[in-house]
């Protein structure tokens, strides 16, 4: 049986928040209950706090490098977006 390491785990854990939040996502867009919709959307904020927390929890021990990108090639990415 292969162990789990850190990294493996901390990585399920992200897919399954990130599948979260796409469930929560479409029980939003199809529910037409004010009440249901209000603990869903409850729900997903934590969710994507949780999510967030991993990322930087992740990030901070290299284990999910990101580029971080100059103001001029964010400007960029959102002139192309645009002209799309």
């Amino acid at each position: 049986m292969k162990t789990l390491n850190d990294k493996l785990m901390l990585q399920d854990i992200l897919a399954h928040l990130r599948d979260l939040m796409t469930q929560s996502g479409m029980a939003i867009q199809h529910s037409n209950c004010p009440n249901v919709r209000a603990v869903v959307t409850k729900t997903s904020g934590r969710t994507t706090e949780n999510q967030f927390a991993v990322f930087k929890l992740m990030n901070e021990k290299g284990m999910y490098p990101i580029k971080n990108v100059t103001d001029q090639e964010l400007k960029e990415a959102i002139d192309m977006q645009k002209k799309a």
